[in-house]
């Protein structure tokens, strides 16, 4: 079975990025968002996540180019004057290997993140990190202590098969080079995830082609994927959102809400008998006792029924 899970992260971060993700769920084939406490436009993202019950809604934790929940005095090693996250990186990193005392305000500030988005009233479907933070060695262990607090059962792990490099060969040194990064920052991270207890998809897409998930590039894509769960993400948006351009200033974010409304993928979704889900929905191969293999669905899934279409419904 080809379960695929459709991702719009940075729910939240502004209002472009927001009606975009609930016009990829209302109009196209989107099935899940990544909800985002540190956002711009957090509680407008909030009230429409609520009024559009078929998105699967996870929750989707800041410690980078974001506005914090807790002020500058309570976390210093982690904002500016102001409260805003940093917004490199590599030097943010880094730093959480030598500033003392940077742990307790990371878990201080996650916290205060994770209970803004319970305020909602929401469910999170699934938890994972703006720029794959949890990925880092100091972050991780306080994901993980959330994830289990709270029962969510699902988190990424931001490594994707090299060989869809050859999907789209611009960039290629950049994308080669991220990719690299994040195999190893991410070494060992899917036996740590099980350990913790959560599951992540089998596959994702989205990790060396960030920022530029097209229609072309979506169309190839979806004839790559094998069995199992795969997740696609994407930053939908407007090109000329101010707070999109200050801080993803080379993503083509209009063109990603395109390839999620695009007719061509959603009838190749069709033909290729691709069941979107959302992660709430997601089957796992699991051994019964005499061999063979049974799927069961996720904790708290509903069981297994017909194909979901691209706008959610069942198919008849």
């Amino acid at each position: 079975m080809k379960q695929l899970i459709i991702t719009g992260d940075d729910f939240g971060y502004s209002r472009t990025v927001n009606e975009a993700i609930i016009r990829a769920r209302r109009e196209g084939f989107l099935t899940s968002a990544s909800l985002m406490p540190c956002g711009f436009d957090f509680e407008y993202a909030a009230e429409q996540a609520r009024q559009t019950p078929k998105l699967s809604v996870g929750v989707h934790l800041c410690l980078l180019q974001g506005r914090a929940v807790l002020p500058h005095v309570e976390i210093p090693a982690l904002t500016d004057a102001d409260g805003n996250f940093h917004n490199n990186p590599f030097v943010f990193g880094l730093k959480l290997f030598v500033v003392p005392g940077v742990r307790r305000q990371i878990e201080r500030e996650l916290r205060a993140q994770m209970a803004k988005f319970l305020a909602t009233g929401l469910r999170p479907a699934h938890i994972n990190t703006h720029m794959h933070l949890h990925a880092h060695p100091v972050v991780f262990p306080i994901i993980a202590q959330l994830g289990r607090e709270h029962g969510i059962r699902f988190l990424r792990v931001p490594r994707q098969n090299f060989r869809s490099l050859l999907l789209d060969r611009r960039f290629f040194a950049r994308k080669l080079a991220r990719g690299l990064f994040f195999w190893v920052l991410s070494a060992g991270l899917q036996a740590k995830i099980k350990r913790a207890g959560f599951r992540h998809p089998d596959a994702i897409y989205g990790l060396l082609q960030t920022g530029h998930l097209d229609e072309t590039y979506l169309l190839r894509v979806l004839r790559q994927i094998g069995e199992g769960v795969t997740e696609i993400y994407f930053h939908p948006g407007a090109d000329d959102d101010p707070i999109l351009q200050r801080w993803q200033p080379d993503y083509d974010h209009a063109a990603e809400t395109a390839a999620l409304l695009s007719p061509r993928v959603k009838q190749l979704l069709q033909e290729l008998g691709i069941q979107l889900i959302g992660f709430e929905g997601a089957i796992y191969p699991l051994a019964t006792a005499s061999g063979s293999a049974a799927v069961v669905p996720a904790k708290g899934a509903p069981p297994a029924g017909p194909r979901q279409t691209e706008t959610g419904d069942s198919a008849s």
